[in-house]
């Protein structure tokens, strides 16, 4: 894992795991689409829950407090939009997400 900024981030190809960093904090876990001029595209590893609008999501985050099982959709891609050009980036290597994967697959 290394840390990178975003212009760095940009010129990455996609297909790349990757979490938010400021110093010390990592932020989610998500998957590089697309890059554009100064955006991207990326599908969220932590909480793809699939929404027509905020109004759909914050219904299906209501039902899920309730208790109920949302389904997640894993292949949802989004776009970032923030132009953050002060953002850091935390980028997993191959190795680490094997890792990840090999520990994953020992949960319920």
């Amino acid at each position: 894992m290394r840390i990178i900024n975003r212009k760095e981030f940009l010129a990455l190809p996609k297909n790349i795991v990757f979490s938010y960093y400021d110093p010390c904090v990592f932020n989610g876990l998500f998957i590089k689409g697309e890059s554009w001029t100064e955006d991207f595209l990326y599908d969220d590893l932590i909480a793809p829950i699939y929404s027509d609008n905020s109004d759909d999501l914050s219904d299906k985050c209501q039902l899920a407090e309730d208790g109920e099982n949302i389904k997640l959709d894993f292949n949802y891609t989004g776009r970032e939009g923030l132009f953050d050009d002060k953002q850091l980036f935390a980028i997993y290597t191959k190795e680490d997400v094997k890792q990840m994967i090999e520990r994953l697959t020992l949960c319920q």
